[in-house]
């Protein structure tokens, strides 16, 4: 449980892709624009000099890049803990390269599955067999125990079934998703009458999909991109973009994009708006998005839902803090808050524990789920395992 800067550098390192997703909002970019790896290097070294402790890696489909290892690897020469790819998992199906991939310093697996239905995905991404692939990539990198997330893409195809897609994948290790609503522009603009569906038509699947999170124990490991919180009735706080985002990108011709100083870009407010508790705070709807459905079903949040404790009810999950905690208890029975963040440093799992807070929240939430026992004694806090860690393996 390692302490990390919250800033974020994300490096954009091409726009070509082995898929064609039909929901692609990088659609009408240029294919043949890669960063040139002496430019990357440059990026990363001032990133890290700039107090950036977080890598993030994305596309296009960054691992068809050749020298993506190399890259990875100097990220973490350089100093960087926390290194992220966003990927579609085709090319991760090869044991080997995921093999590869940790070795270089990737701690983290950013996924983009749209389904678990094998021909929704393909003809969603434009390639046969490509759910196939990335669901063996999934377990490939399970196995090597590395943070891994995905992202699902909001489409007329499975906004309906969006619990029943969390339910897959938390069966297959996933435990951290972003639900994102679709931008209209690029291929999505092009597809606007085959695969979008309005935002008052997803609210009610929207809270089925958190109902499932806290009924699986992991109530704050879901998370809405492009989704005004007014759609999230009670669970505001889990619209992303209402606090900083703390993220400067960069496109592959070097350009900087600071994404708090551009949250606002291509955002709208109309009347709903003005009464609403969070207009501050919110920055509006896409102007896409009112061009192709308007403004119906927005409404004025009066007051924000409070956060509150939700008892989880049915097979319940580890998130990646819960599972680094349970790892080191394997190795040290009895640790001391103190020992667990020294033990978290070599623990890849972790998410961002940087305190004794984060390790106290965590064990609170193993101890609730039978997992972990506490002991105090001369000021300290003692954790253990409440079961035999061969018990607790079929949780991670």
């Amino acid at each position: 449980m390692k302490q990390e800067s919250g800033k974020c550098y994300e490096l954009i390192l091409n726009y070509n892709c082995n898929a064609r997703c039909r929901f692609c909002s990088q659609g009408d970019f240029d294919k043949s624009l890669n960063a040139p790896f002496d430019a990357i290097a440059r990026n990363i070294y001032s990133a890290y000099k700039n107090g950036y402790r977080r890598l993030g890696l994305t596309g296009g489909e960054p691992l068809i890049r050749p020298d993506i290892l190399k890259v990875i690897a100097l990220g973490r020469s350089v100093g960087f803990r926390f290194i992220r790819v966003q990927t579609n998992g085709i090319k991760l199906a090869d044991p080997a390269f995921c093999r590869a991939l940790v070795k270089a310093g990737l701690t983290f697996c950013k996924f983009s599955f749209t389904t678990d239905r094998a021909a929704d995905h393909d003809a969603l991404v434009g390639v046969p067999g490509a759910l196939k692939k990335a669901l063996a990539g999934l377990e490939n990198l399970r196995k090597l125990k590395i943070r891994l997330g995905t992202n699902i893409l909001v489409n007329r195809l499975n906004y309906k079934r969006l619990p029943e897609i969390i339910k897959f994948y938390l069966g297959r290790g996933i435990t951290n998703f972003v639900i994102i609503y679709p931008v209209y522009n690029g291929a999505m603009a092009v597809n606007a009458k085959k695969l979008g569906v309005s935002l008052p038509d997803c609210e009610p699947y929207f809270e089925a999909a958190v109902r499932t999170m806290e009924a699986a124990g992991l109530p704050g490991e879901i998370l809405f991109l492009n989704t005004p919180p007014c759609f999230l009735n009670g669970r505001e706080k889990l619209a992303i973009g209402l606090d900083l985002f703390n993220t400067l990108v960069t496109d592959p011709l070097g350009g900087r994009t600071d994404l708090d100083a551009n949250a606002e870009a291509a955002k709208v407010k109309g009347p709903p708006c003005r009464a609403c508790a969070l207009n501050k705070k919110c920055r509006g709807a896409d102007e896409h998005y009112i061009s192709n459905f308007g403004w119906a079903g927005f409404r004025p949040v009066k007051k924000p839902g409070a956060a509150k404790k939700v008892r989880a009810t049915g097979r319940v999950y580890l998130s990646d803090n819960e599972k680094c905690l349970v790892e080191i208890l394997r190795l040290k029975d009895g640790a001391s808050t103190k020992e667990v963040l020294a033990l978290s440093r070599n623990i890849v799992l972790c998410r961002d524990c940087s305190d004794g807070n984060a390790v106290m929240t965590s064990a609170a939430s193993l101890i609730s789920k039978g997992l972990v026992k506490s002991a105090f004694a001369r000021g300290v806090y003692r954790w253990s395992l409440a079961k035999p860690y061969a018990e607790i393996k079929k949780w991670l």
